[in-house]
């Protein structure tokens, strides 16, 4: 019998081996497959996702309401100007003037029905 367990642990240990590159942490994942090493690579990254967020940005406006990526920037309310001016407890964000709307009208948020006690202009 116990010949039979030595086996099982040869077919397990035969098993993990094939699986070792599923094992790697994310962060190690993410570094392989983009090359860089470390923060140093991650922080240029950012620096980049910075960069052409800014450059959406600007081509949005450029377009007026946008299109493409440009309508992630949109209200979802109003659809006409841009989200992100005000959050809500919940974490949604919408345009200044739909968010007072939204807490005067409704009181709660239309996309998780959190309620709106309050609204955080942010600029």
């Amino acid at each position: 019998e116990d010949d039979d367990d030595d086996d099982e642990e040869e077919e397990k240990g035969e098993g993990e081996g094939g699986e070792q590159p599923a094992r790697m942490s994310l962060m190690a994942l993410l570094d392989m497959q983009w090359g860089g090493s470390g923060k140093e690579g991650l922080e240029a990254e950012e620096e980049e996702e910075e960069e052409d967020e800014e450059e959406e940005e600007e081509v949005a406006e450029d377009e007026g309401e946008g299109g493409g990526d440009g309508m992630l920037y949109v209200c979802c309310v109003c659809m006409v100007r841009h989200k992100g001016a005000a959050f809500i407890p919940c974490g949604h964000t919408f345009c200044r003037l739909c968010s007072r709307e939204l807490w005067v009208s409704r009181g709660n948020c239309p996309l998780c029905n959190g309620y709106i006690l309050e609204i955080l202009d942010i600029f």
